[in-house]
């Protein structure tokens, strides 16, 4: 009540009515900070709690005289036990400052060398050692995460400025205030966590994230967490409810740190969790709201951000709450309604293009299926499952799938796309390889490719049918798919290209056989080189010498010597002395000797024209014999200019090939 004679000032806060039975508070969020604020709990079996509006400042305290105060107590001594405990103690907090420690390091080295994926393990070698040792010693490391840091025991064990690049900072920024690390920490384990704790939020990968969406999505077994959502009542209780709150994580901490059978694995906190009544509010009249309002860029901001919370994070909060409820008694209607609702989430999520929360729906179906539940549910549960997969391989999600990957301008996360893939199963393979003839791009080829060599390794006779197709495309993949079945005669298999209309199709099937080394490939080689198509007898020409050596000189040596080769092409006169060549035989070099220094009245001009397609062939071959004698004979001398003339070229330029230039 304002003194007589004063004005009253306007900013005061009316004193509210007290109700007669419940609480009446206005809700309202929290504004910038992470600060979590609730009422009281309502008393057990009583009335509802009534929260009184703070006092004035000073007001009801009591003055105590200085010369009444109490003399302050005297500090007990602590007894050797207490001293032993307070030793142990140390020792543990050292223990934890030394994981950090370590865990700095391997974050500031995964980070510098991000490219390096493979290495990442032994980055975290170190710290996984540290980890691993306390855990066997104490069997769980709790930790209170703070704005700052964490604290262990009261005690900071990691703090720094509160930025991005503290990782404690980000796990406060979104909610989570107790982490627990249990005893059985796998490496694989550690090292999802390290990245999560290196997510970069400003990212297209992780913009629609946050730190407890990447937790949930990894599913940890030996890691837990608390999270407490951001919300805040009337002014009047702050205080109250801070302490409250503090209450409630101290509970959840004691049972996350427990090490009994019933500790709790997973908690969020929320406004609803505390059974807040806000009825009446209408009696919170008179109040006067100090501050600025809202601008449209931050109205505009906050609907973004809901927005957001609304199209990428809900999905994973309905997915758990789901499973919560196949976890309680279900009957055959609910069970239905259920799998609608599984198929609704299935296409929202092929919308999204988010696979990897698919895999954890069946991962959570498989994870459920092994815990107690109620009689009959686990039926249910794998008829969801079967169903849900069912869903998964129907052809126009199928479709759907091949169309994302052919459209994505990179493939995100192609192992999740790999898992849904090999999980439609093998009645899916004619849909897939119908998808597959309308893709274009090579990545998600070989993708859906990879996927259905582990779908098809019982019906190789399917991607033998579609070798003839006219599709170059369709028909690469069927070699692909085929060379990784490795099916019994596959070379016979692939052999069959050599007669397909289509040249490229015949040229990389004529590689693949050249480039085994298989002795039975080679008579598809050499009855390449009678083909009737320039390219392929040019190409049989090159790799014959990847077999017998003694067998290639025979059979090249013959062809050379033939009275028609003067006829040939002259690219496939050079192919020839150019395979001759790599044999590196006395007997080729005393060949290429004879043809240079042959001369003829009648046919000199053809003559010469052996001789160039020679020397080109010696360059082509980039062998060191082949230099050692084009340097040789023009040392003596070669009678020929233009012969001459293209023998330097062909010295500069194998010599070139020689020293890597």
């Amino acid at each position: 009540m304002a003194q007589q004679g004063k004005k009253p000032d306007p900013t005061r806060v009316a004193q509210r009515p007290q109700p007669a039975d419940k609480t009446k508070v206005a809700p309202r969020r929290a504004a910038g900070g992470d600060k979590t604020k609730v009422a009281p709990r309502r008393a057990a079996g009583g009335d509802k709690t009534k929260v009184a509006p703070k006092s004035a400042p000073g007001a009801g305290k009591t003055k105590v005289a200085p010369n009444q105060r109490r003399p302050a107590p005297k500090k007990k001594e602590k007894n050797i036990a207490e001293e032993l405990e307070d030793k142990d103690l140390e020792k543990k907090i050292e223990g934890v400052q030394e994981i950090f420690k370590q865990f700095e390091r391997s974050l500031k080295t995964i980070g510098l060398y991000r490219h390096n994926r493979a290495g990442y393990q032994d980055y975290l070698e170190p710290t996984y050692r540290a980890f691993t040792a306390f855990l066997g010693q104490h069997e769980s490391l709790s930790l209170h995460t703070e704005q700052f840091g964490f604290k262990y025991e009261k005690t900071f064990v990691y703090k720094n400025e509160p930025s991005e690049q503290n990782v404690a900072h980000k796990f406060y920024r979104d909610g989570v205030r107790i982490l627990v690390f249990r005893k059985g920490l796998t490496d694989e384990e550690l090292l999802n966590f390290t990245l999560i704790c290196l997510a970069n939020f400003h990212t297209k990968d992780y913009i629609h994230d946050d730190m407890v969406s990447l937790l949930w999505k990894q599913e940890f077994i030996n890691i837990e967490y608390v999270v407490v959502d951001s919300f805040a009542v009337g002014a009047e209780a702050e205080e109250d409810a801070r302490i409250e709150v503090e209450k409630i994580v101290n509970y959840l901490y004691k049972r996350l740190t427990s090490n009994s059978g019933d500790a709790v694995a997973f908690a969020r906190i929320s406004l609803e969790d505390l059974d807040i009544e806000l009825e009446d509010v209408e009696q919170a009249k008179g109040v006067t709201i100090k501050g600025s309002p809202s601008t449209p860029e931050q109205k505009a901001r906050v609907q973004l951000e809901m927005s957001d919370e609304n199209e990428h994070k809900m999905l994973p909060k309905l997915v758990s709450i789901i499973f919560r409820v196949l976890e309680e008694e279900l009957d055959e209607d609910l069970g239905i309604a259920i799998s609608e609702v599984f198929t609704q989430l299935l296409d929202s999520m092929l919308i999204h293009e988010d696979f990897r929360s698919i895999n954890q729906i069946l991962r959570k179906f498989k994870t459920t299926t092994r815990k107690k539940l109620p009689p009959g549910n686990l039926e249910i549960i794998e008829a969801l499952e079967e169903n849900f997969a069912s869903r998964m391989g129907e052809s126009e999600r199928i479709e759907q799938v091949g169309q994302i990957l052919d459209t994505m301008p990179e493939i995100k996360e192609p192992q999740e796309v790999y898992r849904y893939l090999t999980r439609l199963g093998e009645n899916s393979l004619g849909i897939m390889l119908q998808v597959l003839e309308k893709m274009e791009r090579v990545e998600a080829r070989h993708l859906v490719c990879d996927a259905m060599v582990v779908l098809g390794k019982d019906h190789v006779d399917a991607f033998i049918r579609r070798l003839q197709s006219n599709r170059a495309n369709l028909v690469r993949d069927m070699i692909y798919i085929i060379d990784k079945l490795n099916p019994d005669g596959k070379l016979k298999i692939i052999a069959r290209l050599l007669d397909h209309p289509n040249l490229a199709i015949r040229l990389e099937t004529l590689q693949t056989l050249g480039g085994s080394g298989d002795e039975v490939c080679r008579a598809y080689v050499i009855k390449a080189l009678e083909d009737s198509d320039l390219q392929m007898r040019v190409n049989a020409a090159r790799l014959l010498p990847n077999f017998d050596l003694r067998v290639a000189l025979m059979t090249l040596m013959a062809m050379v010597q033939h009275q028609d080769f003067s006829k040939k092409h002259p690219q496939e006169q050079s192919a020839l002395y150019a395979a001759l060549a790599s044999t590196n035989t006395k007997e080729a070099i005393a060949h290429f000797a004879e043809v240079l220094h042959s001369s003829s009245i009648v046919h000199k001009k053809k003559l010469i024209e052996v001789k160039r397609a020679l020397i080109n062939g010696l360059a082509l071959s980039g062998s060191i014999s082949a230099f050692k004698f084009l340097k040789a004979e023009l040392d003596i001398g070669i009678k020929e200019e233009e012969v001459a003339q293209a023998a330097e070229r062909a010295c500069t330029s194998l010599r070139g090939k020689l020293l890597g230039a």
